[in-house]
């Protein structure tokens, strides 16, 4: 067994980023708890700067780019589901820094912008998100940096080509019973962890 791993992930860094031995070597993994740690640095900051969580954060940013947008619109774009971010926008509404906006001719098809309070949140948090991410990306070089750029662009569209094609896979069997949250979380094996930390270094 020992030999055999040796020989899939035993070479370069190639090899084990193409044919990883053990679970910690997994592309998945890794980039999994860069994400984790980098998101929950990024979230203590912006709780210094400005008061918001990285959930509200993705809200306000967008409405600080496309003001009048909706509800739709912004759960699509911040990764969110309707209930999430209906929630999130009742929690900034109640804080003063966003607006709901009715249409003249449909009740319905209402619109949210930010107040001149929500305004300033977005000015003083982009600049703390854009501090933060200036330090992140420092340890790498001019040339790396250019390298990592294409590098995730090109795993962004494979990884959703491989998405689209999984989507005709035949659902997969129950899971085995175990603890409720478990089957709810199976990252929950990588990190050893409640499922909540992780949504909530996220959001």
């Amino acid at each position: 067994m020992d030999q055999a791993r040796q020989g899939q992930g035993g070479g370069g860094p190639a090899d084990t980023l193409r044919q990883p031995a053990t679970l910690r070597q997994f592309l998945n993994y890794r980039l999994y708890h860069l994400t984790r740690a980098a998101l929950g640095a990024s979230a203590l900051h912006l709780r210094a700067a400005a008061g918001v969580s990285r959930r509200e954060w993705r809200m306000i940013s967008f409405l600080g780019e496309c003001p009048g947008t909706r509800l739709t619109e912004l759960a699509a774009s911040a990764g969110l589901d309707k209930v999430l971010a209906s929630r999130a926008m009742q929690a900034l509404m109640a804080r003063g820094l966003v607006r709901r906006e009715v249409g003249a001719g449909d009740r319905r098809a209402a619109s949210f912008a930010l107040t001149e309070a929500g305004q300033a949140v977005y000015r003083s948090a982009f600049a703390r998100a854009l501090d933060f991410n200036t330090q992140l990306a420092s340890c790498l070089d001019e040339e790396e940096a250019a390298l990592l750029s294409r590098c995730l662009d090109k795993l962004q569209a494979h990884a959703a080509q491989l998405l689209a094609e999984a989507q005709s896979l035949p659902h997969a069997a129950p899971a085995p019973a175990g603890p409720a949250d478990a089957a709810a979380d199976p990252l929950r094996l990588w990190r050893g962890q409640a499922p909540t930390d992780f949504r909530d270094s996220v959001d």
